[in-house]
């Protein structure tokens, strides 16, 4: 059994009205537990789209998603967020941290709808603060970090709730050249975890990893490449 598959999904948005636009056409994917894959493709040509129907943020159009067995594209969203809370550490695009909170608070806003012992919220939080060395800061406001600490900080809240999967959305188009390669080795790491991992990028830096199972190229909605 896959870990993920993506059976002949379609997604529209806005259907039926003048602005309304297929991001996916008929679909079809299967991803490994333990795979590091990487999605390509020019902005716009759906990677996106199929991250968020990964994640169960949204829903297919037609098709199905399935994850570890079970449908996940016909979840309530009740289901769908314990499901994302259990299953899913997602690394977005701008981080999406609350600058306002610390690193610490931050991190522990994927555990907080758990109901879990203090002691033990502010164990998961240093051990991947420890993990991804932004421990020293754990106090700090979001807003006063730098961007690699801000990338450490958002990539330890994605792993705090220890998720068999890992779906990064254009992790280093805000990062500079440095802090782009701090990225891909925080992912080898993670990958030698045994975590599923589904990366959407156009940034090249990902082509060619030696630790990379499968690049996809995806464009116009639609599936035109696999290496």
């Amino acid at each position: 059994m896959s870990m993920i598959g993506i059976k002949k999904v379609t997604k529209v948005f806005n259907p039926g009205r003048p602005n309304e636009t297929t991001a996916l056409k008929e679909v079809s994917l299967r991803i490994e537990e333990g795979e590091l894959v990487v999605l390509k493709g020019p902005s716009g040509s759906g990677k996106s789209t199929l991250l968020g129907l990964i994640a169960a943020l949204q829903k297919p159009s037609y098709g199905e998603v399935v994850v570890a067995g079970e449908p996940v594209s016909r979840f309530s969203e009740d289901f769908a967020a314990l499901y994302r809370r259990h299953t899913i550490g997602f690394i977005f695009q701008k981080f999406n941290l609350i600058p306002t909170l610390s690193v610490e608070e931050n991190i522990l806003t994927p555990l907080l709808p758990e109901g879990m012992e203090e002691n033990k919220l502010h164990e998961r939080a240093a051990r991947v603060m420890a993990e991804f060395s932004i421990a020293h800061k754990a106090k700090e406001r979001v807003k006063n970090l730098s961007g690699g600490e801000q990338q450490r900080t958002a990539i330890a809240r994605a792993l705090v709730n220890d998720p068999p999967i890992l779906l990064a959305d254009e992790p280093t188009a805000n990062l500079d050249a440095a802090l782009s390669k701090n990225f891909v080795e925080y992912l080898r790491r993670i990958k030698a975890e045994g975590k599923t991992i589904v990366v959407a990028t156009h940034d090249p830096i990902f082509f060619g990893l030696d630790f990379v199972d499968r690049e996809i190229e995806i464009r116009n909605g639609t599936i035109r490449n696999e290496q």
